[in-house]
């Protein structure tokens, strides 16, 4: 299973009846959804950053519980963790790829560790850092929360 990400109707959009509904889905036909990553590597990728991007992690955590049971953000929110996910990139970004295999607990084997590394290895023909490692999902969030904050709205998680 995968986590996918999209641009929400308006802030409150949960609290709609059938016609609100039928009129914003007439009026703007539903966003697109955003394959971000596999749900295995969506709950590596938070514990990393809480792990290690300390600073990231204080602004995250605000969200963090939406993010791990992937649940809508409002405007608010997406516009803080984009700003969230900045300073966590560039925290992982100062720190080898390495860094993954310590402290990693029950989260995920030394293979599929080691299978990421080297992935990112290849991709970039050089030893990577953490923010290589997750680069391609941190650009995903990034495309996503971008085009919902160009529009003035939050983002939502699902297969839709």
């Amino acid at each position: 299973m995968s986590v996918y990400l999209s641009v929400a109707p308006p802030d409150g959009f949960g609290k709609w009846g059938d016609a609100e509904w039928e009129q914003w889905l007439k009026d703007h036909p539903w966003e697109a959804a955003e394959r971000v990553c596999s749900r295995g590597d969506w709950a590596i990728f938070l514990y990393q950053l809480r792990l290690h991007a300390p600073k990231g992690k204080a602004a995250i955590e605000p969200v963090l519980e939406q993010l791990v049971n992937e649940r809508p953000l409002t405007r608010q929110q997406a516009e803080d963790l984009r700003q969230a996910l900045d300073v966590a990139r560039d925290e992982l970004g100062k720190k080898p790829a390495d860094a993954m295999k310590s402290g990693q607990g029950d989260f995920a084997s030394p293979e599929d560790i080691e299978a990421m590394i080297t992935a990112a290895r290849s991709r970039l023909g050089k030893e990577p850092t953490l923010g290589d490692v997750w680069a391609e999902v941190f650009e995903q969030v990034q495309k996503v929360l971008d085009h919902a904050l160009e529009q003035k709205r939050g983002v939502y998680f699902g297969n839709v």
